[in-house]
Order: structure tokens, then C-alpha cells, then sequence
């Protein structure tokens, strides 16, 4: 079986599958990805200010660690 390749980048080898927009991304894509998407989101709902103070929850699990990485 070969492995699928990237559909974002067309080198690396895909590790997930977006099934709702059909594309198969290496690590590095998908995680651009959803950094861009949180980006993206933020800016068209105007949540932050640049020199406002947020905080975030973390409880230590996937979810909030990944949201304070990003």
C-alpha cells in the first residue's frame, strides 16, 4: 500500500485526513493549519486588541494545551 502524500504541501507524507474538505496533511500542514484557522477566526470576530491581557484555562488535558500553544 503506498503512502498518500500531502495534499497542502505535495512532499511530505500525510498523517490525518480532513474529511469534510477531503485533504490529507503532514504534521507541519496540519498544524499551520489550524494555527491560520485560530488566526483567522479571532481576527474576523475582533477578540483581542494588541495590547489586551488574556488568560486561558488550562486543565493539563489535549484541548487546553494545544489551545495555549497556539
Amino acid at each position: 500500500m503506498q503512502a498518500s502524500i500531502c495534499t497542502a504541501c505535495k512532499r511530505r507524507e500525510a498523517v490525518y485526513f480532513r474529511p469534510y474538505s477531503g485533504e490529507r496533511l503532514c504534521k507541519k500542514c496540519f498544524i499551520e493549519s489550524i494555527e491560520e484557522k485560530t488566526r483567522a477566526t479571532i481576527s474576523k470576530y475582533e477578540m483581542f486588541e494588541f495590547d489586551d491581557r488574556i488568560a486561558v484555562g488550562v486543565s493539563g488535558g489535549k484541548d487546553s494545551t494545544s489551545l495555549l500553544y497556539v
